[in-house]
């Protein structure tokens, strides 16, 4: 038996789906997250039931049209609005945050010098 087969290791990107939010009519919207005819697509899992996996715009499409999904849409500002929303405050903090410290860091060491050369010019 020939095996001509090469296993390979890929990576998978998967990320959690978030609906847009609609601001002429103030409810969540479903914005396909795919390019038109674009390929190694992101795998998006959606929220709406336990293993949901979309791949590509044809499985987004399709659901898109469940039951489940739609009825994941209409609760979604009551479950998931604020909590999606404190993840992106958080993520925007901690980033704010690492500049801060940085920038800090930076003075502190400003500081340290002109202290060095205070001292060294006394002598």
């Amino acid at each position: 038996m020939n095996n001509n087969f090469q296993k390979q290791i890929v990576s998978i990107t998967r990320c959690v789906y978030i609906p847009s939010f609609d601001e002429s009519s103030g409810e969540y919207i479903d914005i396909s997250p795919y390019k038109p005819y674009s390929r190694n697509h992101i795998q998006y899992e959606c929220r709406c039931r336990a293993g949901c996996i979309i791949t590509n715009t044809t499985t987004f499409k399709q659901h898109v049209k469940s039951k489940t999904h739609k009825d994941f849409i209409q609760n979604y500002k009551k479950y998931y609005a604020e909590l999606d929303q404190a993840k992106e405050t958080i993520k925007e903090l901690r980033v704010e945050n690492e500049f801060l410290t940085r920038k800090n860091i930076k003075l502190q060491q400003k500081i340290d010098e002109l202290e060095l050369e205070e001292f060294h010019d006394v002598e």
